[in-house]
């Protein structure tokens, strides 16, 4: 039962990665369409994280206390690397190949990918902690 919020973390970072750096490599494109790309990324993002969300409920709704904290040691771990691998790449693929006039608007655009992509790790988190007995 402790894995389904890292399935969740799992299903849903690697969706918004791949939706961001769509998103990204557009916007570098093309930087005067900044606000239809946006609007595809909060679309991408909202269908990205319709399976985890489900998840994390069906997670909560059948939440158990493990019976020693080393049973979480290893989703724990899972989840944490996954929120660092996320915040890595999204962070080179906001400095890469980018146009010095046009840099404060795809640092934007990755902040706000970093907040998106750890949105459900987050929860993963909590849940993973709440799970302790």
């Amino acid at each position: 039962m402790q894995y389904i919020p890292v399935l969740a973390a799992v299903i849903a970072v690697i969706g918004i990665l791949a939706v961001f750096k769509r998103s990204v490599s557009q916007l570098k494109e093309n930087p005067d369409n900044l606000e239809k790309i946006q609007t595809k990324l909060f679309i991408g993002v909202a269908i990205s994280e319709s399976i985890p969300i489900l998840l994390i409920i069906y997670g909560f709704i059948n939440m158990e206390t493990v019976s020693s904290i080393d049973e979480l040691f290893v989703p724990m771990v899972i989840v944490i690397a996954l929120m660092v691998f996320s915040i890595f790449y999204v962070f080179t693929q906001s400095r890469l190949d980018v146009e010095p006039e046009h840099k404060p608007m795809i640092r934007t655009f990755g902040f706000m990918g970093m907040g998106l992509v750890n949105a459900i790790p987050i929860i993963a988190l909590v849940m993973l902690f709440l799970m302790v007995p």
